[in-house]
């Protein structure tokens, strides 16, 4: 099964949580310019209901979480 996904998925980890799929989307957009792969999960369309915090998540690959949480304002390495 092929899929257009190219972000190694051998571990990959949350640098930051959003309230809305949008600003996940922007940040996103931030760590591609600067090529760093990156998927944006938990969004739903563009309607994540208000009361719902933290249900979307920036995940990058491992090797590149320290890299992609300096650029990304807010942004925190995990702690596990």
């Amino acid at each position: 099964m092929t899929t257009d996904n190219t972000m190694d998925q051998s571990r990959v980890v949350t640098i930051k949580r959003y309230t809305t799929p949008n600003e996940a989307y922007l940040d996103a957009d931030l760590l591609r310019d600067n090529g760093i792969e990156c998927s944006v999960d938990g969004a739903i369309g563009d309607t994540v209901l208000p009361f719902i915090q933290g249900q979307v998540s920036l995940l990058v690959a491992e090797v590149d979480a320290a890299r992609a949480a300096a650029l990304v304002p807010g942004a925190d390495l995990p702690t596990d």
